[in-house]
This record gives C-alpha cells, structure tokens and sequence, in this order.
C-alpha cells in the first residue's frame, strides 16, 4: 500500500522567542488499501473527484473491513480526517445510511462517519497516538448501505484540514504525492478508450481487420455496466 508522507516545518514567534513546530501529516488512499475486504473500488466518478474511492455496498448486512499497514517517522499524537460523503443529503435532511467507523489497530475511534454534511468533505475521525513507527487502520462498515471513504489523513497539527474539493484538492494531491510520468507505450492504428461493451467490440473488430489496437480502460476489468465488477451488486 501507497502512502505519502510530509513534514511541515512552521517558525512560532512567542515571547520574544523563536520556536519551531513540525507537523507531520500522512495522505491515505482509501484505494490503495492493502486489503479492501469487502469494500469495492468506485473509478465511476474519477474524472469529477480525482481519486477513486471505497464503497461499501452489503445491501443491508456490514461488509468486510478495509484494513491498511501505514508507516509513520515515528511515535505521534495524530488527528484523523476521512473524506467521506453524506450520500443522501441531496433529498434526506436526517442522518444518512452509509455509516462507518475507522478503527485503529484494531480500535474503532468514537466518530461515526458518512452520515452528516453534504457533499464530499473532511470529517474529523478523532485522534490516535502512535506508539511505534506504524499502525494498522480499518473502515469497519456499520449498515452495509454504501458507506463511501476517499482518503484518509493523519496529521499532528488538528487545524491542518485539507481542502475539501475541487481544484484546491488537486493541487492538494499533487503537491504531497507529485506527478506521475506517463510511460510512451508507443503508435497503433487504433486507441479505444474504455472497455464497455462496445469499446471491447470496437478493439477487437479492428484487431482482426489487422490493426494494431490499444485499448484504455480505468477499471480493474472488463465490460463497464456488464462486468462482474457490476454485476455482483
């Protein structure tokens, strides 16, 4: 699993006198899980968002938790953010159904998410001190109604909240995991993008009339709204 790690180093003038304060911060893809149980990862609205993000579709019964191993510099006191969304706030005022928990090392912390707000938003998880260089983190899902998580965001500084959306959130990403190069995977006659059913004809009706094809797809499989990854909701 991927995490990203930044210092902040901030100058304190007080008194007269010159201190320091680090803030250490820790970005975690919910995707990037090393073990997504039985939470699925949503790519669908990656163009809007700029992430993917876990879905805990149990159709009423909880699903599996998420777990994660994250590195830490060493032994902290962090706060936790979640990026998670109120999904029915759009036509609910009440609480909403997609309720969960992050736990940490196997200890779920007090605040329970996904079910205030609206839109995509930080909400404070509660906090956590690290007593080694790494701890094991979960989303324990509550309702099996399609809990969302996003990220996750341990920092030792509580005021440091990243931005909530849009193109700040971006430059947010950006800035703490740079850029990733694209690799040049060279010419083809044809380039499909996506890997719908009719994407997946396309690629292979001109594979066979002799062109060389490449065929983009930003799921794990096959066949969009006709593939397992669907249909097993």
């Amino acid at each position: 699993m991927h995490t990203v790690l930044r210092t902040l180093t901030t100058a304190i003038l007080a008194a007269g006198a010159l201190a320091s304060a680090a803030t250490e911060a820790v970005l975690i893809e919910a995707e990037a899980f090393g073990t997504h149980g039985g939470w699925t990862p949503d790519a669908q609205f990656v163009d809007e968002m700029g992430s993917p993000y876990l879905l805990a579709h149990g159709l009423g019964t909880p699903v599996a938790d998420a777990v994660a191993e994250v590195k830490l510099r060493a032994p902290r006191r962090y706060h936790i953010y979640v990026r998670t969304s109120n999904w029915t706030a759009p036509w609910h005022s009440g609480p909403g159904p997609g309720a969960f928990r992050v736990a940490v090392d196997g200890t779920p912390l007090p605040t329970v998410l996904g079910t205030s707000g609206e839109g995509w938003q930080w909400q404070y998880a509660g906090e956590t001190y690290a007593a080694g260089t790494g701890i094991t983190l979960a989303l324990q899902d509550m309702t099996g109604f399609d809990g969302r998580c996003d990220a996750l965001y341990l920092t030792t500084d509580r005021n440091d909240i990243p931005p909530s959306g849009g193109p700040a959130l971006a430059d947010f990403r950006h800035g703490i995991s740079g850029s990733i190069e694209p690799e040049d995977a060279g010419r083809y006659d044809l380039v499909v993008v996506g890997g719908g059913i009719a994407g997946m004809s396309a690629a292979v009706a001109a594979a066979r009339l002799g062109c060389s094809v490449a065929l983009l797809q930003n799921r794990p499989v096959l066949g969009g709204n006709n593939s397992s990854e669907s249909l097993k909701f």
